[in-house]
């Protein structure tokens, strides 16, 4: 296999149109116990638009009874519904959550459903099977009012529980969401944080034998440090999307002490690097962070943040 990163200008060779989706609204707060204000959440929403970037999880319409952090989901779609070139994104994990997803307003839906039964179950309250009947249902709504769907599959590389979750498994997944005709993006995520290169690429090469021309995005966490390498890996098998959280907050909340997802401002600072994301502005991002920081009155695992006065001195890019 050659490697693609021989070339410095490989994103303009390989003409791959990169994108993040920042899902720390979303994962991030839900992974921690202090609730921000409305106004908080508003505040860190803007600070991403100033960055440049334009993908954005607003949050999960889930139960505010058993996730306070996601309490007043609708009103912050309401406060930026009319924000032009940036894309929201809701997650729902069953139909009623769809449900409120159409009546917000939404305009993008991730949808998601384990590859791990016991993750699941803990996750939902429901076993796989029941959701699989449910999920297609949450596809047929949000479709038939218009959503574009983002379908996703959770523990794809392992479960805290179950460790290893069967290849197969994954591929009967992806292969009743794409029978549906009706998903835009087909997510794999590392929700426990156990992917490593190796996996990752032979896991891509078997989806895309089934995703076809669904673009995949990949959802990394960076439980044993593996997440710039499985972001690199996946790049070389051609994958162009990617969540991140800012500052690196989120992680399995199930995991006691497990690190977050990969952090945007780092994962921006090794992909400019290589050519790509030059639009983003990595300070204004660090600035983000820095308040966010201030919000929570504490550190998380994102680096680059840690030392945003030296960066104008590396000639990295």
């Amino acid at each position: 296999m050659e490697c693609i990163f021989a070339n410095r200008n490989v994103g303009r060779n390989y003409n791959l149109d990169f994108e993040i989706e920042e899902v720390g609204l979303r994962e991030g707060l839900q992974s921690n116990h202090k609730i921000l204000s409305l106004a908080e959440k508003a505040q860190i929403v803007e600070k991403l638009i100033e960055t440049g970037i334009n993908n954005i999880e607003l949050g999960s319409f889930v139960n505010p009874n058993k996730v306070p952090q996601m309490e007043g989901i609708e009103e912050l779609f309401k406060i930026f519904k009319d924000v032009q070139n940036v894309k929201f994104t809701g997650l729902a994990l069953n139909l009623k959550g769809v449900k409120r997803a159409v009546d917000a307003g939404v305009r993008f839906i991730n949808i998601s459903i384990s590859a791990s039964n016991s993750h699941q179950i803990e996750n939902t309250g429901k076993t796989m099977k029941d959701s699989l009947d449910e999920l297609l249902k949450m596809i047929e709504y949000a479709y038939s009012n218009k959503l574009v769907v983002y379908a996703g599959i959770q523990a794809v590389f392992g479960c805290y529980i179950e460790g290893k979750v069967p290849l197969r498994t994954v591929q009967e997944i992806a292969t009743m969401i794409v029978n549906t005709n009706k998903v835009q993006r087909l997510r794999l995520s590392d929700t426990s944080g156990f992917a490593t290169p190796g996996y990752v690429i032979k896991v891509i090469d078997e989806i895309k034998k089934i995703s076809l021309n669904i673009p995949i995005i990949l959802h990394l966490h960076d439980t044993f440090g593996m997440g710039m390498a499985n972001v690199l890996a996946a790049i070389n098998q051609g994958i162009y999307l990617f969540d991140s959280s800012i500052l690196g907050m989120g992680g399995c909340p199930f995991m006691k002490g497990a690190p977050g997802n990969i952090a945007t401002e780092d994962l921006i600072f090794m992909l400019k690097s290589l050519g790509y994301f030059q639009e983003i502005d990595l300070y204004r991002l660090c600035s983000c962070a820095e308040y966010i920081k201030e919000v929570y009155q504490e550190n998380f695992s994102g680096k680059i943040c840690n030392y945003m006065q030296i960066l104008n001195k590396l000639e990295i890019y």
